[in-house]
């Protein structure tokens, strides 16, 4: 039998660490759980107890055909007493759910508080629909865990007892029931385990979703073939033949589980028929009601025991494997403090150096610069030389390891992670936005306070009003029916509705056709007219339209600003090597 696995001592710590983890702060929930549990648990002992002594009171009083009638009685009771029992069953999972869902509300809590902490660092490696999926993934384990553990010590307590009366009244008709157990509980893991049925359709869904999505991601392809009636074809055959598959291993596993309720049957009808013997013989009817009820409930609770037990080992080593993957290195965490930041544009690096983790040659050397309060910088440089790392040292998201980032005066390292968030808005090349909130919804996201003027103040110069509102519900339109242009001027007015002082852009117009692009470089230039507001813009860029821009760029190589200037000066020098890059887009410049 393979009820436990080798690692029993690993899981049962496993299992420890899970229901701390998750019951740290409600502990008494988790004790009420288990309580009505162990009280449905001893219903299942109570009743014949309780029933066994009361008719022993008074069978002495009684005749022999009352006494019979009671026999035929309780035989029929018992039949109808399971049932009960599992109607109560579903009662307490029903009630038990409600006490889980709290646990699984405060674990998201939890969890998107520690997600909130991490260091962009520490996130870039994981996708965002990955984490949500193995939080809800963490979420699904810890439900069954705790609705499996209270239902374990509901079956054990009555399959405890109940075997322990059995065997003091009438070892013989224990022997009997746990041979059937046994046998029943071998055939059980047989099935599951060597042939493992939903692990086998569980693998048959994986490899069919697995050719859709293929297909899926090569429909360009695919068309430029002239092959979709083939590929429709192919997927249908598939389809169609996974279906049967499906269907066979689903009556394979029917037929071979059933067994087990021939063999329940069996052993019920076989105790049933010899209490009832006994009962006729010695005209103990006590006794019967007492034997008979405690053989059912140690048939009844034993049968699913097992499998209770089975399933709190492998949901606790597939939780723990879940939030094993969540973990990071906590070197990585911020350094901050509780001074306040104040407010300004003014940045400034003083040899600043940084490594990634696990690399020894370093992203940024002993760099320094100085961005006064208003400039619209550019950071550009070829791929891999540190342009993306230098603004996330700069809005500390990274943590340096030599050096000082200073924002208005003060040490990044010093300040409030809220205080310093709150006069930086950051822009990256791929805009993020809630999907199940609309535009207006989104926009307000950034900045709760604005008013409808404010709303449309910041689409305008963001250059996307007029497209806004030429839509059927205008502001209040879904962001899905938005073009990655339109998404990245949307970021644009999000920013502008904060009022920071401080705008971060990482290849704002990065993987944009032309006409988008200029779309979002006039939002871009907008940034500096909006009346009362002047913010000091720094962005990370190869595109010549978008360096045109800036009124200062810095060349960044191999870690190290070599050239900081003004395009004008820059572009006017034939030996900087700024102009060598940019020489073939002079004319965009001739404005500066």
């Amino acid at each position: 039998m393979h009820l436990f696995p080798k690692e029993t001592g690993q899981v049962l710590h496993d299992l420890r660490s899970v229901l701390f983890e998750t019951t740290k702060r409600n502990r008494w929930l988790l004790f009420i759980q288990i309580a009505i549990w162990m009280l449905l648990g001893l219903m299942g002992v109570g009743i014949p107890w309780i029933s066994a002594q009361l008719i022993t009171e008074i069978q002495n009083d009684v005749g022999e055909q009352t006494l019979t009638l009671i026999i035929i009685f309780w035989t029929v009771f018992s039949a109808f007493l399971s049932p009960f029992h599992w109607w109560c069953w579903d009662l307490a999972w029903n009630v038990n759910h409600h006490l889980v869902g709290f646990y699984n509300d405060r674990m998201s809590i939890e969890n998107l508080k520690d997600m909130f902490k991490r260091p962009q660092l520490a996130l870039e490696g994981e996708q965002s629909d990955k984490i949500v999926a193995i939080i809800g993934t963490a979420r699904d384990h810890i439900q069954a865990i705790l609705h499996r553990l209270g239902q374990t010590c509901s079956a054990g307590v009555s399959f405890i007892i109940a075997t322990a009366v059995l065997l003091k009244q009438e070892p013989s008709y224990a022997g009997i029931l746990l041979l059937f157990l046994l046998l029943s509980v071998w055939i059980k893991s047989w099935i599951e385990f060597k042939y493992n049925p939903d692990a086998e359709l569980d693998q048959m869904r994986i490899k069919i979703n697995a050719e859709q999505t293929d297909h899926l991601n090569n429909l360009v392809n695919i068309g430029s073939l002239g092959r979709e009636e083939e590929i429709l074809s192919d997927v249908e055959n598939k389809l169609n033949e996974n279906r049967w598959r499906s269907f066979k291993v689903l009556m394979k596993a029917d037929i071979m589980r059933s067994s087990n309720y021939l063999i329940s049957i069996v052993s019920n009808v076989v105790i049933m028929l010899l209490a009832v013997m006994d009962a006729v013989k010695t005209g103990d009817v006590g006794r019967f009601i007492l034997v008979t009820g405690m053989a059912r409930t140690m048939a009844s609770e034993g049968a699913p025991l097992s499998f209770f037990v089975g399933t709190v080992v492998s949901q606790t080593k597939a939780y723990r494997k879940a939030m094993d993957s969540l973990k990071y290195d906590h070197k990585l965490d911020l350094k901050v403090g509780r001074e306040r930041m104040p407010s300004g544009g003014r940045i400034q690096m003083k040899k600043v150096t940084f490594s990634y983790p696990d690399s020894n040659k370093p992203v940024l050397k002993d760099l320094s610069l100085n961005i006064k309060q208003g400039d619209r910088v550019a950071i550009i440089g070829n791929s891999g030389m540190g342009k993306s790392t230098l603004i996330n040292v700069m809005q500390h998201a990274y943590e340096v390891q030599g050096g000082e980032v200073i924002i208005n005066g003060k040490n990044v390292q010093k300040v409030s992670a809220k205080s310093l968030k709150a006069i930086i808005s950051y822009l990256n090349q791929h805009a993020v936005f809630w999907a199940q909130k609309n535009i207006r919804e989104n926009l307000l996201m950034f900045n709760p306070k604005a008013t409808e003027v404010d709303l449309y103040q910041a689409l305008s110069a963001a250059n996307l009003l007029d497209e806004i509102t030429q839509k059927e519900k205008g502001i209040d339109s879904k962001v899905s029916s938005l073009s990655a242009g339109q998404k990245q001027r949307l970021s644009l007015a999000r920013a502008l509705l904060r009022h920071t002082p401080i705008i971060i852009m990482d290849e704002p117009t990065a993987n944009l056709d032309t006409h988008a692009q200029t779309k979002v470089l006039m939002g871009i230039k907008n940034l500096s007219k909006v009346k009362g507001h002047k913010p000091t813009v720094v962005f990370a860029s190869n595109v010549p339209a978008e360096i045109a821009s800036a009124n200062r760029i810095l060349l960044l190589e191999n870690g190290k600003i070599v050239e900081d200037g003004s395009p004008k000066k820059l572009m006017d020098n034939p030996n900087s090597k700024v102009y060598k890059r940019l020489k073939k887009y002079a004319a965009l410049f001739k404005g500066e």
